[in-house]
């Protein structure tokens, strides 16, 4: 897990696919799944809750009014699911998007 500060406020705190910690919205886990099935719940959380959908260069998937950035890690021979949770502002900045992290570990 890391944790991004922007003028001293926390920004973003980006957890990992395997060591999590786990997090669930609406019962489903954002840590450690499918990505596919991770966007596809997102997109259908968002239709049915009217939130924002924001697909960023990378082809992850955020619900901006939530601040939920669901990015995938390579895990071994598999992809998985890592969600980071991120102020709205910042979710909304290219240049803010573009700096976030894409994988685990080294970023």
């Amino acid at each position: 897990m890391k944790a991004f500060y922007d003028t001293g406020e926390l920004a973003c705190v980006a957890l990992d696919a395997v060591t999590g910690p786990q997090v669930f919205l609406s019962g489903f886990p954002l840590a450690g799944s499918d990505p596919e099935q991770g966007q596809q719940f997102l997109l259908d959380h968002a239709a049915e809750h009217g939130h924002c959908v924001l697909y960023t260069p990378d082809d992850s998937l955020s619900l901006t009014d939530l601040g939920v950035l669901l990015r995938s890690q390579q895990v071994g021979a598999a992809r998985l699911t890592r969600p980071l949770f991120v102020k709205e502002e910042w979710l909304e900045s290219q240049y803010f998007r573009d700096h976030l992290p894409l994988e685990g570990g080294s970023d």
